[in-house]
C-alpha cells in the first residue's frame, strides 16, 4: 500500500479487485480450521478495518494479558482485502 492507512483506504487484490485491507495473524493465510477471532468491539468509524486472529495467537495473547510486543511478535500480522479475509474465515470457523 505505501501510504498510510485512513479509514477510506484500498488496495489492489489479484483475485477480488479492489478491496478495503484487511489484518490476519500469519497462520491464518493457509490454515484450515484453526480457529478464527475477531475483536468483540465494533470497528471504530476511523478505523473500520477488520481483523481475525487463530486459536493459537488468541492463547498468546491471554497468556501475554492482552496484545503487547510478545503476542503481535507471534502473530505476525499481514494485510489481506476483505474478499481473502471472508474466505480465510470459511476456513477456519
Amino acid at each position: 500500500m505505501g501510504n498510510p492507512l485512513n479509514k477510506d483506504s484500498k488496495m489492489e487484490c489479484s483475485r477480488h479487485g479492489v478491496r478495503s485491507p484487511a489484518f490476519i495473524c500469519k497462520h491464518l493465510q493457509h490454515g484450515e480450521q484453526i480457529g478464527f477471532f475477531e475483536p468483540e468491539d465494533a470497528p471504530e468509524p476511523d478505523w473500520p478495518f477488520k481483523n481475525a486472529w487463530c486459536s493459537e495467537c488468541e492463547a498468546i495473547a491471554i497468556e501475554q494479558g492482552g496484545w503487547n510486543d510478545t503476542s503481535e511478535a507471534f502473530a505476525q500480522v499481514m494485510t489481506i482485502c476483505e474478499g481473502c479475509f471472508e474466505e480465510i474465515r470459511q476456513r477456519n470457523v
